[in-house]
């Protein structure tokens, strides 16, 4: 049961998202900058995660980029989807 709902209005929030981000995002490593990386909610990244989850799975890709290791090292990738979802993939991909 839902106990209590909320609309925020932040006038200074900002959201990067448009159809078609995903493409202009960054990878984790810089392809100018070798010794460059990125982390947070703008970095393109298989998991699937977003927000605060996204900025952590993120921080951890990184670090395993800079530690030499496999960029998914000690990353728990997500579940599949639930058929409703997967549904709606289908759909929206027709």
């Amino acid at each position: 049961d839902v106990v209590d709902a909320a609309v925020v209005r932040l006038p200074q929030g900002v959201n990067w998202y448009y159809p078609g981000s995903y493409a202009d995002m960054p990878d984790a490593q810089s392809q100018a900058i070798g010794n460059a990386y990125f982390v947070g909610d703008l970095v393109r990244t298989r998991h699937g995660s977003w927000s605060q989850e996204k900025a952590f799975v993120t921080g951890i890709e990184a670090a395993n980029l800079i530690c030499g290791r496999d960029i998914g090292d000690g990353v728990i990738p997500l579940p599949a989807d639930e058929v409703h979802v997967a549904a709606g993939r289908t759909v929206l991909s027709a």
